[in-house]
């Protein structure tokens, strides 16, 4: 079997992996929103998993959250009641390593991305076929990614063929929204009855939302753009490997 030095892609039954340049401050603006979801911009699931997961714990166990929603509405004696300085001393230790982390690893996986582009033979695939599911290269329609995770995140993903990341966004949103109380909060404001919104929602939780509903919607979009070009340039290449010299110019896939 014939050994590639450096893949271009790998497709299983629940993701396809790809090399794709991506700004290093971008995946550090994230790891700040949260820390886990630059890692998991970049397609490092179970690091991502990991840091988000501890992330939320430690948030929790601070009482951040609440530190922060008080110091928000000028309550700064209650803001430095309820906040944990040895929970908040661990908080700081974990965003600054996702941060810096995401950047470096976003700088080394941009590094390598050039490599494989100069390689001679490369790696591509349309198709993967496992008991885990069938994945495949298909052109997706960004804004219909991005609709799916603005209804909820991690539909988007999947759409996208980005199955596990799906799957991680999904779980820890429904999470988030069912301890926060998020969907009773929006059937009450639109029932009029806003004075018991207050009293019910979940505020510590709530502030989890924003950040992986928003991640959501715009890395489903991003990743949409990214898979379709990475489809063009497999169908690009299945073309000079049957055709030859009659497809080194293709038209674009429209």
């Amino acid at each position: 079997m014939e050994q590639f030095r450096l893949k271009r892609m790998n497709i299983t039954g629940l993701s396809i992996g790809m090399y794709s340049k991506k700004p290093p401050w971008m995946s550090a603006w994230w790891s700040a929103a949260l820390p886990g979801l630059g890692h998991l911009c970049m397609g490092e699931y179970f690091k991502g998993l990991i840091l988000m997961s501890w992330e939320i714990f430690v948030n929790l166990k601070a009482n951040l959250n609440l530190a922060i929603l008080y110091t928000f509405n000028g309550r700064f004696n209650q803001a430095n009641e309820v906040l944990h300085p040895g929970w908040a001393l661990v908080y700081v230790s974990i965003f600054s390593f996702a941060i810096f982390d995401s950047y470096r690893m976003c700088v080394e996986l941009n590094t390598l991305s050039d490599l494989e582009r100069k390689q001679k033979k490369r790696y591509l695939k349309f198709a993967r076929y496992s008991v885990l599911g069938v994945n495949y290269l298909d052109h997706k329609n960004p804004w219909v990614a991005a609709l799916w995770s603005a209804l909820f995140s991690g539909f988007g993903h999947i759409y996208n063929m980005k199955t596990l990341k799906g799957i991680i966004l999904l779980s820890w949103l429904a999470v988030i929204v069912y301890l926060s109380n998020f969907p009773m909060g929006i059937i009450y404001t639109f029932t009029g009855r806003v004075q018991e919104v207050n009293s019910m929602l979940n505020y510590e939780w709530l502030l989890f939302y924003p950040s992986v509903y928003i991640f959501g919607i715009w890395d489903s979009y991003n990743d949409a753009v990214e898979m379709n070009k990475l489809f063009e340039e497999v169908f690009k290449n299945h073309l000079r490997e049957t055709f030859g010299g009659f497809s080194k110019n293709p038209k674009p896939l429209k």
